[in-house]
């Protein structure tokens, strides 16, 4: 290392060695363990039900009644594309 960085004072003894390296490889080593048991038995996991999915039929929408006195009211016609001044 003195030669490599021309640092005369780096000693190999005053280095120092934590675990840190050794738990994020576990760490590694546990999410590469659930990405493939995820794999193996993800088939299996239970799925939404069906009454979660939409029926493809378009939905009417009704404008909701906007209250002047009610900033956020106007602030959600605005984000709906209405106009609440007209």
């Amino acid at each position: 290392a003195a030669v490599a960085t021309a640092d005369t004072a780096a000693r190999v003894v005053e280095l120092s060695h934590t675990a840190w390296p050794y738990i994020t490889a576990a760490g590694a080593a546990l999410i590469l363990l659930a990405g493939l048991l995820a794999l193996r038995f993800g088939r299996s996991w239970p799925a939404m039900g069906g009454r979660y999915e939409r029926d493809g039929s378009p939905r009417r929408r009704t404008a909701a009644a906007v209250d002047p006195d009610r900033p956020e009211d106007l602030w959600k016609a605005l984000d709906r594309g209405e106009d609440p001044t007209g």
